[in-house]
């Protein structure tokens, strides 16, 4: 079954729209994965690279997050993107296949907004997470490091766009080609 009749079957597209959990598939899932696993392991290579290398102590918390943040991020992100498409689609009455750039994709079709509220939540998320751990583990909120801080909002708001963009390419481009 395709993920157009999966989505028709399970779902009324034009009642309130297309659930983003039915469009969480093995593809989705497996990208992402792989995402999260490079992004993971660079960041953990720039964050942490005097206890991989040297006598630092290994922060578990933030290892655990380079590589859980990106995999969430694209995730969602990816099916925001085909979401989009999906639902413009069915809107229009048809497939279109995109005919503007990547970059143009993503600076269109709601992607940045939703890009950005993906990074505040997420964001937010993990800064609360390593400040609440900070405070129990008997550090002040002034100590916490600024760059993993700004990681947290800035990285999910560049692979949100990335992610919904090419997803939403790769979900019209077949929706498309089935018309």
């Amino acid at each position: 079954m395709t993920m157009e009749n999966t989505l028709r079957a399970n779902h009324d597209l034009r009642a309130d729209g297309i659930r983003l959990v039915p469009l969480i598939t093995a593809q989705v899932l497996r990208r992402a994965a792989i995402i999260a696993l490079v992004l993971g392991s660079v960041l953990t290579l720039a964050n942490q690279f005097g206890a991989i290398f040297g006598d630092d102590h290994m922060q578990f918390l933030p290892l655990g997050l380079v590589y859980l943040t990106p995999f969430v991020v694209v995730t969602i992100s990816q099916c925001l993107g085909m979401r989009q498409a999906l639902t413009e689609a069915e809107y229009n009455g048809r497939g279109d296949a995109p005919r503007s750039g990547v970059v143009t994709t993503a600076l269109s079709h709601g992607i940045p907004q939703r890009a950005l509220l993906v990074s505040l939540i997420v964001g937010g998320v993990n800064t609360a997470i390593v400040a609440i751990v900070a405070l129990i583990d008997g550090s002040n909120l002034a100590s916490l490091p600024i760059s993993p801080i700004g990681q947290a909002f800035i990285l999910p708001l560049l692979f949100g766009l990335v992610s919904q963009s090419f997803a939403y390419r790769r979900q019209a481009e077949l929706r498309a080609a089935s018309f």
